[in-house]
């Protein structure tokens, strides 16, 4: 790869190696960004896209290459294949870029709405929680003996009660003594539904503690997550708002704006920045005939080839090239004076 670099661009000014070593690193980042997205289709795409990232980089100046010192129709044709190629190139990038952001975007609200159902889930206990307890309070402060009893002690009076009122009303009837009897037996049923109610709220309220200790533990060990993304997108649109309609608030649409705006900055950058470096490090390259040997048939190398030739201790150059013997003659011609002279 050094080689074949080096074959390229040769011996560069100082500018060009920053430009050249510049595109080199943006190169490998770009293709790396354009086989991530094409691996998300297929391994034949990521190879196709990661091929066309090279392609795309180095055709525009290749084209320049061949208009300056080549063929300027090939050039051209070139030149003109780099656009859809560029553009297709943009295409990755672009979905690259969408597809990461978006996805950023997401996995924080994802995140966030798992946050606050944690959160939501220790208020509502908390609320029930508070709820058996005003109840329980309101229930002692109405019957202040339920503290003091067990539901159980009180079902052992209820067989001798009824017992009793069974032999009473055996004894002539449900009378006076019969009906006191009932009645006692009603109100110690009473008691020990107030009891039983008492117990009931006390393990109410124990449960809904257990829930809420365990939705603050899960609370707390849930992520917060903040999107970078979005803070961006949410800075480029106040700003925007703020520009023209002096509120930072700014509306739905323009937020989908500075999003999709970002989206095609980015991709633009990542498709273009290789392919402006390796055409400015062309601009500092040294011209191809002073690194290649002469070709026999460039016919804009001009070679200037002299031979000694002794004629009674005189030296003569021999010039093989037209173009200059052309030169020189035209110049004898406009100055008569240089040819009497050498004479």
């Amino acid at each position: 790869m050094k080689s074949t670099i080096k074959a390229l661009y040769g011996d560069m000014k100082p500018w060009g190696k920053v430009w050249l070593y510049t595109g080199l690193v943006t190169l490998v980042v770009a293709a790396a960004m354009s086989v991530d997205f094409g691996w998300s289709v297929s391994s034949k795409h990521a190879i196709f896209l990661g091929c066309l990232s090279l392609v795309a980089a180095f055709l525009p100046d290749a084209a320049r290459d061949q208009w300056k010192h080549e063929s300027k129709a090939m050039g051209a044709v070139l030149a003109l294949i780099a656009v859809p190629l560029l553009a297709i190139e943009f295409g990755s990038h672009a979905g690259y870029t969408a597809g990461l952001r978006g996805t950023n975007i997401t996995e924080a609200k994802v995140q966030n709405t798992k946050y606050e159902d944690t959160r939501e889930q220790v208020a509502d206990h908390r609320k029930n929680l508070a709820m058996w307890q005003a109840q329980l309070a309101k229930l002692q402060a109405d019957n202040a003996w339920a503290a003091t009893v067990k539901a159980d002690g009180l079902r052992a009076e209820m067989a001798p009660m009824d017992k009793a009122i069974e032999l009473e009303t055996a004894r002539g009837g449900c009378k006076t003594k019969c009906q006191a009897l009932m009645a006692q037996k009603a109100d110690l049923e009473k008691r020990i539904t107030t009891v039983e109610q008492a117990t009931d709220l006390t393990k109410r309220i124990e449960a809904t503690q257990r829930l809420v200790d365990a939705s603050r533990a899960k609370a707390a060990s849930t992520e917060h997550k903040v999107s970078t993304v979005d803070h961006q997108n949410g800075f480029y649109a106040q700003t925007v708002s703020l520009m023209r309609t002096g509120s930072i608030n700014a509306s739905e649409q323009t937020e989908h704006t500075m999003n999709a705006a970002i989206n095609v900055a980015m991709a633009l950058a990542g498709t273009g920045l290789p392919a402006l470096c390796f055409f400015v490090a062309g601009l500092y390259r040294n011209r191809r005939e002073d690194q290649e040997p002469t070709s026999t048939v460039a016919s804009s190398t001009r070679v200037v080839e002299l031979q000694e030739q002794r004629q009674g201790g005189a030296v003569f150059g021999v010039i093989k090239d037209e173009d200059m013997l052309a030169r020189l003659r035209d110049a004898v011609r406009r100055h008569p004076h240089l040819a009497s002279r050498a004479a």
